[in-house]
């Protein structure tokens, strides 16, 4: 079914509480030059003389209703690729004090308390035997984003365009990258690489994320193997395109105690298994002058069966 504003009751404003708001998302254009050129972005500044572009990625706008899924029941993980998970205080202190905003300054903080917090709540919500932590980012929005200063940013900026952060054979890698001779274990056992996501701050009105039910996406057709380019590694994604069959959703007023967790690889994909959940953070119609700008802290876990 596609979806567009007539399909979810909105207010004049764009939105209707508890229900779905009307915005905006980039997406990766169908231009013909992707036929024999792959989707590419450079995280350096090439040398002048090189002629080489810093991207070759031409995006495109579309209008997307988000609809809320705060309450829902219909969504589940195996079938649309997200869910969410509240982290509780543990009754027995094992991960010490929950970690408070300014915490989230200390590397050694995130990795010593709130990681393995996160880890053990998406563990326990997947029934999985083991969630390791690969990496993690604090994006903080600046003032002026997303238009640019001209200077680079001291923090991450949100992701607004829709993606996947692997493809198959780039998670393979991520795993063989990180476990050596012992990834192939791994490799032979079930596995997703998973992304944890919450605001810093809450509760959320700015930028939010916006995850998309894998059902209603055309793999072979609306997406395509990208990379994103250091100066010494290549890392491979996926890119997106729209489609207006697409069910994009976002979870309303997310506090910092909201993790949502979504799919970003799975060793089933070439079984048949959806490969991911495309994401991207959406300009909120809805923010105000009173709302707090938004920070966040994504990890990418991998979890095994």
């Amino acid at each position: 079914m596609a979806v567009d504003a007539g399909d979810v009751p909105l207010m004049a404003n764009g939105s209707n509480k508890g229900t779905a708001v009307l915005g905006k998302m980039h997406f990766l254009a169908r231009e013909a030059k992707y036929a024999h050129e792959k989707p590419y972005t450079l995280r350096y500044t090439p040398a002048p003389e090189s002629g080489l572009p810093q991207t070759n990625i031409a995006r495109v706008e579309h209008p997307i209703v988000f609809r809320n899924w705060r309450g829902r029941t219909d969504l589940r993980y195996d079938e649309c690729g997200f869910g969410m998970v509240t982290l509780d205080d543990e009754p027995d202190g094992r991960f010490g004090e929950r970690l408070g905003y300014d915490d989230f300054e200390h590397s050694d903080r995130i990795e010593g308390r709130h990681a393995p917090r996160v880890l053990e709540a998406v563990r326990a919500a997947l029934g999985a035997q083991s969630a390791e932590l690969v990496d993690y980012v604090v994006r903080r929005r600046h003032a002026a984003w997303p238009v640019s200063t001209g200077e680079p940013y001291a923090f991450q900026q949100p992701a607004s365009r829709a993606h996947i952060d692997h493809t198959h054979a780039g998670a393979v890698a991520v795993i063989r990258e990180a476990h050596g001779a012992e990834a192939e274990a791994i490799l032979s056992r079930r596995w997703q690489l998973v992304n944890a996501w919450h605001p810093l701050r809450g509760p959320l009105v700015d930028w939010p994320l916006a995850v998309c039910d894998a059902r209603t996406v055309d793999f072979a057709r609306d997406t395509m193997a990208g990379d994103v380019v250091d100066r010494h590694q290549v890392f491979e994604n996926t890119q997106v395109h729209f489609d207006a069959r697409q069910a994009w959703y976002y979870l309303q007023h997310q506090m910092p105690d909201e993790v949502v967790f979504f799919k970003n690889a799975d060793s089933r994909a070439p079984q048949g298994a959806s490969p991911g959940v495309p994401h991207a953070a959406f300009d909120n119609p809805l923010t105000t002058d009173d709302d707090v700008r938004r920070e966040s802290i994504e990890m990418r876990i991998l979890v095994v069966w």
